[in-house]
Formats: structure tokens, sequence, C-alpha cells
């Protein structure tokens, strides 16, 4: 027979749980977090971190898994990274969103400094944001798999690699609906594998508009290419690097570029710090309540 005391505090437990939920960190003047590395520090998974307009000089870096970072503004949030480091980076860490701003002087350190650096990173979300300016655009490095990369303006990148977009060891990652332009080379591919490209604008990249040196990848998705600059409208595109490596329907005019819907964390919807989400509040609850009602039953 279970005992009364048992019952209670599973009840106890289960209210608390669910109780628990994602919160909303605000950044920026007068806000509690005035950096973004001090509100990354301070979120927890499924937590939203909101970034006010500014100019951030700054160079985050996410550890964490599932949180998202979101500028108000793109054209008007910053991130500067002033060539100490990447301008952000996601460092072994999944499932995390990052959109809505313009992130540039991003150079220095090592080979896999970026604009927005994905080092080991899984899952992760870089959408709606405005790359210029960096030693590199968007670097997913070492074992950086499933990742999308969509939305975005990857333009002017022209440091000492000046790629636009950079994969290095990583496999399995969507590249869809981006403008890469006036870059060094538009995308460039290394020892990656699986990864999808469609949808794109290549548009004007000085040495090359892409470059894939073992020719595993996919340049073409369900009948639709990319827009290529340097396109001579006739045939399949030939891509440099490994043999046969081709954007077999390649587009013949530049592509929309949409602001991409940003995916949610679970546990997102609640508006208010701290607030937990009604209804698993109230399901507990009515738990609690039909577990003792059971209980007494049984003891009559």
């Amino acid at each position: 027979m279970i005992s009364r005391n048992i019952i209670l505090l599973i009840c106890l437990i289960l209210f608390t749980a669910t109780s628990a939920t994602a919160s909303t960190l605000t950044v920026g003047k007068d806000q509690a977090y005035t950096t973004i590395q001090s509100a990354i520090d301070a979120a927890k998974t499924g937590d939203t971190i909101l970034v006010n307009e500014g100019i951030y000089i700054e160079n985050p870096v996410i550890n964490k898994n599932g949180i998202s970072i979101l500028g108000n503004n793109k054209e008007n949030t910053i991130i500067d990274g002033s060539n100490k480091s990447s301008g952000i980076r996601i460092d072994q860490a999944n499932n995390v969103v990052i959109s809505g701003f313009t992130i540039k002087n991003g150079g220095g350190g090592g080979s896999e400094v970026a604009g927005v650096t994905l080092y080991m990173g899984n899952g992760n979300t870089i959408s709606n944001l405005n790359i210029i300016d960096n030693y590199v655009g968007i670097s997913l490095y070492k074992g950086s798999n499933n990742n999308i990369v969509s939305g975005n303006i990857v333009d002017s990148n022209l440091g000492k690699l000046g790629y636009g977009i950079y994969l290095h060891t990583s496999n399995d990652n969507k590249i869809f609906n981006n403008n890469i332009k006036n870059n060094k080379v538009g995308i460039y591919l290394y020892d990656s594998k699986t990864n999808k490209f469609y949808t794109n604008n290549l548009l004007g990249n000085k040495d090359s508009q892409a470059y894939d040196n073992n020719g595993l990848n996919s340049w073409d998705f369900d009948k639709m290419g990319n827009y290529w600059s340097d396109y001579s409208g006739s045939g399949a595109y030939v891509i440099k690097g490994a043999k046969n490596v081709v954007d077999n329907f390649p587009q013949d005019k530049a592509f929309a570029v949409k602001s991409e819907a940003v995916p949610t964390q679970p546990g997102e919807k609640a508006v208010e710090t701290g607030k937990s989400t009604p209804g698993f509040t109230v399901i507990s609850f009515v738990i609690s309540l039909i577990a003792i009602g059971i209980f007494n039953r049984r003891r009559k």
C-alpha cells in the first residue's frame, strides 16, 4: 500500500517540474543585461535572449544547448567583433537559434574564425542575418552537422580566406535562400559531404562562386538549383573542385531572398520571465487532486 506521504511527494515533484518554463532575457541600455554575453551566461536551455537595437562590441560565445538569440532589427542591431575573434561563436552547443543581426569585423585567431562560427555544433539555425566585412562570413567547422543556414545576406567577406560560407569536415547541413555576394569565394567546402545547397544567389564572388573538393554534396534539390551570376545559360553549372561537381538545375533569374520564420525552443511561449505555462500548472494541480482522492477512497 502506497503511503499518503509518498503520493503527496510525487504530486509535489510533478507540480514543481511542470511549473518550470523558459524565460525571456532582454539585452540593451537600461536593461538587466547590457551585453549579449552576460545574457548568454545567465540563460538556461529553452530561454530566449532578445537584443535591442544598438552596437555591441563583443565576441559572444554560446556553449549551452537550446537557446535563441534574436536581434530586434537586423539593420540596427549590430555585433562588431573588432577583428579579435568571431563575431559570434556556437561552441560545441546544439539547437541554438541566431537571427536578426548585422555581424561584422569577425577576424583574428584560428582558421574557423568568422562572422558566425559553428564549432562542433549540431541542429543549429542561422537565419536572417547581414554578415559583412569578416574574415569569413559563416564557418561550419569540425563536425558541425545537421544545421540550417537560411535567409542571410553574406556580403564582402574579404579576409585572408575570404569565404562567404565555409564548411570544414561538416555534413548533412542545409544551406538555402541566401544572398552570397562579393566575397573572394562564395561557398568553400573541405572534406564535407551530403550537404544540400539550393535556392541561393551567388553573385560576383571574385575568385570563385563555389569550390567543392570531394564532390559528395548536392548543389540542387527537388529540381531546384541556385542562381549563379556567371552562368552562361546552357546546361548544368560546373563547380570548381572535384570532377563532376555540378548544379543540375541552375536558375536563369535571381531568387528573392526571404526572411525565415524563427523556430521556437521548447517552452518558449512564456511571455514574462519566470512565469510558468498556465496549462501545465493546472494539469499538475488536477493530477494532484485526483491522486489524493484515490488515496482517500482506498482508506475508506
